[in-house]
């Protein structure tokens, strides 16, 4: 309320009726027992909708949200103010997934003999035993200086498949332990995607789970949840993964008790056929579909000889006259990795609601398969009725509906709720069509757009996310214009997403260049970001094998898949990438799109139709208006333009 508590903690609090609105309605869902859609447009203030309500039910609540930023901002910000403002107390807690912690038990062995050489190893060491001496979360975010990247870290962290559990010495003292103790006992647990659903999927396999039974569920930038659920209900099979197994393995028999020298030989034997199968994977593209073809007899043969080295590591293993609990854990984990590879070697040919794919990245080779649909999986195993069920996100509809967020989430029963901006875009932005660029499927287009893109920039004087539909326009834009700008450029890649974000904010005229990770989740307000320039529409690629796969079971069902499913998604993508540009009744900016697609594309429409309610142009000249007005002159030119 505008005279409210919350008022006299916040010196700039705005009361924002869309925000009460939201609360009325979380509140009912939770009395209700309800699952609620909700999608709050940027300046609703959503976060603290749900909390409140949330919190003063009484209900055990799980928050999970998409990124770690996210996460990180609700629990040192956003719920440690609640807790100075509630007059009901609560406790918190904040859990991501294990290999974000210190592992005791391979931390100690790492100090009598670490297995690691090369450079910076020693310096990282010696910088994780300072922080391991001194840390009470065990979470390595609290390490400023480590890479994100350091071979240390995987030495030392919690594996999930290489996790004692109960059997661990150092179980009582576990960082994981104590915090799963915690969360038991907590009012609120903060959570991410990816933990929330690895979690769901230990339950549907019928392992240990993580999290604790809750009463309330809330899933904040809940657009993301089907490519994470995704992630989670398939199977995958790496030659990381064997490395991994390897690596601990010779651990483990390292410091046991009387191991035939065998075991050794056999571990040395693992990699050299596991390279002998990767290899036929390793392919020009970076991701592609498994067909029945990529599975002839050379594969199947190397399959085979790799899956008998695991089966003799076992027999050696199990005729060992004494197995201390890492040498039992070692065996343990064995007939999991010949079950997966089985799933390749056996069933690609059977499963029809399956998709299976492979992917390299850097020297190492992954295997999957994936659902083509998890609305089924998430029907059955988390949309049941059981708890109410809270969905929010600034962009959850797609013209005007959510028919396409609840059929591929598998949502049947449930309460609706858009709640629009807060923000005048008429007054605060500038769109920019310009029609004169060739289409993107023109050898001339990277060339095209970087001239465009350095024009806008030179007028935006920097201050600008580019956001790229790929890592080739990307690359392409950034070797053209890299010498043209006066301006810093930050790419994607050279330094971890938040050392990146961080730096943008910093330095008030860099320009930032990102794919899909830098469309959505990114929170930049004031004059550091006054400019978005998007390459093209976002749709999926079709040479993805995910998209491929499902548009292909579309077609067989006798649907248009462009109308039904390629289409909704480019329109939530489009939209998150909007959103990164006005963060603030303050902001103001212009956003460039320079696929002449959205104008001149009988489509277009659909996506025109879906843009903010800002003035639209494809003059320059308006462009030049725009940036050279002074600030206070800029709403009253914008709309004339």
């Amino acid at each position: 309320m505008p005279d409210g508590a919350f008022s006299k903690q916040l010196p700039h609090y705005e009361y924002r009726p869309a925000q009460l609105k939201m609360a009325q309605a979380v509140d009912e869902a939770l009395r209700e027992n309800r699952t609620l859609l909700v999608e709050a447009a940027t300046g609703t203030g959503k976060t603290w909708a749900y909390l409140l309500p949330a919190i003063l039910s009484g209900k055990k609540l799980i928050v999970s949200t998409g990124t770690k930023t996210l996460q990180d901002q609700l629990f040192f910000k956003d719920l440690s103010l609640l807790a100075k403002t509630l007059p009901r107390p609560f406790h918190a807690c904040m859990m991501k997934g294990k290999a974000n912690y210190l592992c005791l038990h391979r931390f100690y062995e790492s100090l009598q003999q670490t297995t690691l050489s090369g450079m910076g190893v020693s310096s990282d060491l010696a910088l994780v035993q300072e922080w391991a001496m001194t840390t009470q979360s065990g979470d390595r975010a609290e390490i400023a200086g480590l890479s994100e990247y350091s071979p240390v870290w995987q030495e030392v962290s919690i594996k999930g498949d290489a996790c004692l559990g109960g059997q661990c010495p150092e179980y009582s003292r576990c960082y994981l332990t104590r915090l799963k103790q915690e969360a038991a006992a907590a009012d609120v647990v903060v959570v991410n995607h990816h933990l929330f659903f690895s979690d769901l999927s230990l339950k549907n396999n019928g392992y240990g789970e993580i999290l604790p039974r809750y009463g309330a569920l809330v899933f904040d930038e809940a657009h993301l949840l089907e490519e994470v659920a995704t992630q989670f209900f398939g199977v995958s099979f790496s030659n990381h993964r064997i490395d991994d197994f390897v690596r601990d393995a010779e651990r483990a028999l390292r410091y046991g008790k009387d191991v035939d020298s065998a075991c050794f030989e056999q571990c040395r034997i693992l990699p050299r056929y596991a390279a002998l199968f990767f290899k036929y994977f390793r392919k020009e593209s970076e991701r592609y579909r498994l067909r029945a073809r990529d599975f002839h007899a050379d594969v199947l043969a190397a399959g085979a000889e790799l899956l008998q080295s695991f089966k003799q590591l076992e027999r050696l293993i199990e005729k060992l006259p004494f197995k201390s609990d890492d040498i039992k854990h070692i065996a343990e984990r064995i007939m999991p990795l010949e079950q997966d590879l089985s799933v390749f070697l056996e069933g690609n040919k059977a499963e029809r609601d399956l998709v299976y794919w492979a992917e390299h990245r850097g020297n190492s080779v992954f295997l999957h398969t994936s659902p083509l649909d998890v609305s089924g999986i998430l029907r059955e195993k988390l949309f049941r009725g059981e708890s109410p069920i809270i969905l929010t996100s600034a962009t959850l509809s797609t013209q005007g509906h959510f028919d396409f967020v609840k059929t591929r989430l598998g949502i049947e029963d449930t309460d609706e709720m858009k709640l629009t901006t807060a923000f005048e875009y008429e007054k605060q932005a500038l769109l920019y069509l310009p029609s004169h660029l060739p289409p993107p499927v023109s050898p001339h287009f990277t060339s095209a757009i970087s001239e465009e893109i350095v024009r806008i920039l030179m007028k935006s004087k920097g201050r600008a996310f580019l956001l790229f539909t790929s890592w080739r326009n990307l690359e392409a834009v950034y070797q053209n214009i890299s010498l043209q700008l006066p301006y810093r450029l930050l790419k994607q890649g050279t330094q971890p997403k938040q050392v990146l974000i961080e730096a943008f904010r910093k330095d008030r005229s860099s320009v930032l260049l990102g794919t899909s990770s830098f469309w959505q989740g990114v929170d930049v307000s004031g004059e550091a970001l006054s400019c978005v320039i998007i390459d093209k529409l976002p749709f999926a690629s079709p040479g993805d094998p995910l998209t491929a796969a499902r548009i292909e079971a579309l077609s067989q069902q006798g649907k248009a898949a462009f109308v039904t499913y390629q289409i909704p998604l480019a329109l939530l993508s489009l939209r998150q990438g909007i959103g990164r540009l006005i963060r603030s009744r303050r902001d103001r900016g212009l956003i460039a799109i320079l696929d002449h697609r959205i104008t001149q594309k009988s489509y277009g429409k659909t996506f025109l139709e879906s843009l903010p309610n800002a003035p639209k142009t494809d003059d320059f000249s308006d462009v030049r208006s725009f940036f050279d007005a002074p600030q206070s002159e800029r709403s009253n030119r914008a709309k004339t333009a």
